[in-house]
């Protein structure tokens, strides 16, 4: 029998990146089967253009893929790190200011690597972003 997943916990505030923190984006919501942030559109994350930069898009993707894959590969084997291994971003829209909002999500959990989805949407819920983000799991050091 399938256990129903776990309740979203509250995000300590010291597990929050330091790189995360200066483009703004802020996690909502954190479990080891998904995780919500936002992040507002301002200016000083647009590039040329007066749009929001693609960057902004792959490192949110990647900061919320890495966050969740944590979350479970801890929750599941009591401790160990996780790295990304490949970013796949694509931009499907382009936002010049408001929020945009996160969720992460599994599509592939073992005991050696990771595979997540990321779908970002705007004020008006449309899709802007998605990328897929493989993560390898890697074992507590000893010493």
């Amino acid at each position: 029998m399938s256990q129903p997943p776990e309740s979203p916990q509250p995000i300590d505030p010291a597990f929050v990146a330091s790189f995360d923190s200066l483009i703004g984006l802020r996690f909502t919501e954190l479990s080891p089967d998904s995780a919500r942030a936002e992040l507002e559109v301002t200016p000083r994350l647009h590039q040329p253009m007066g749009l929001l930069h693609g960057g902004v898009y792959c490192s949110m993707i990647e900061s919320m893929a890495s966050v969740a894959a944590f979350t479970w590969y801890n929750a599941t084997y009591g401790a160990g790190d996780v790295v990304g291994v490949n970013n796949n971003t694509d931009f499907l829209r382009s936002v010049r200011s408001g929020m945009i909002y996160g969720k992460a999500e599994p599509l592939h959990r073992g005991r050696r690597q990771q595979l997540w989805l990321v779908t970002i949407t705007d004020d008006n819920d449309r899709l802007v972003a998605r990328g897929q983000v493989r993560l390898q799991n890697l074992e507590p050091r000893s010493g």
